[in-house]
């Protein structure tokens, strides 16, 4: 088994996120201006339904931020003989002996234990028409396959990846 210390960790793509966050509150904020200051042809209908833009947008621009965050606080780092999940709650350390199988659904994977399971997701997408890709991994800071770190979980477990 390989003695170096592996860290999975989101890749540059969730930069995209924050991105979009900043965005977002920025267009609520200059929607909200153009609303108190009853720029342009107004009516309560109008005005109604322009507030209920910013609300949204505003929302949208705070949920996009939270995703960003919770996606950096995850990782995925592996070791001599046990793999540390770290995410916005804490971390969990498991032991490669622990793991009893290993199941794959879609993009959803399952990490059996004798008490419980662990769940290995992405935390984003990239969609493009009817395509819909998982973001893949920084790997000790290459850019890498998101199926990878289940692959390389697997082979040091001593498991196979059940499909289902």
């Amino acid at each position: 088994m390989a003695s170096e210390t592996i860290r999975y960790q989101p890749g540059e793509a969730v930069r995209w996120l924050q991105t979009g966050a900043d965005a977002l509150r920025k267009r609520a904020k200059a929607h909200g201006v153009s609303l108190v200051r009853r720029e342009g042809e107004r009516s309560l209908g109008r005005d109604l339904g322009d507030a209920a833009g910013v609300l949204l947008d505003a929302g949208k621009g705070a949920v996009a931020d939270l995703l960003h965050r919770q996606a950096e606080a995850r990782s995925y780092t592996l070791m001599e003989d046990r793999f540390i999940i770290a995410g916005p709650t804490g971390k969990r350390t498991i032991t490669y002996a622990e793991v009893g199988q290993i199941r794959l659904a879609q993009d959803k994977v399952t990490v059996v234990l004798p008490k419980g399971s662990v769940t290995i997701t992405p935390y984003a997408h990239i969609v493009a028409g009817r395509v819909r890709v998982p973001v893949g991994w920084s790997r000790n800071g290459l850019e890498v396959p998101y199926e990878l770190l289940i692959e390389e979980l697997a082979a040091r477990c001593g498991v196979d990846v059940e499909s289902a």
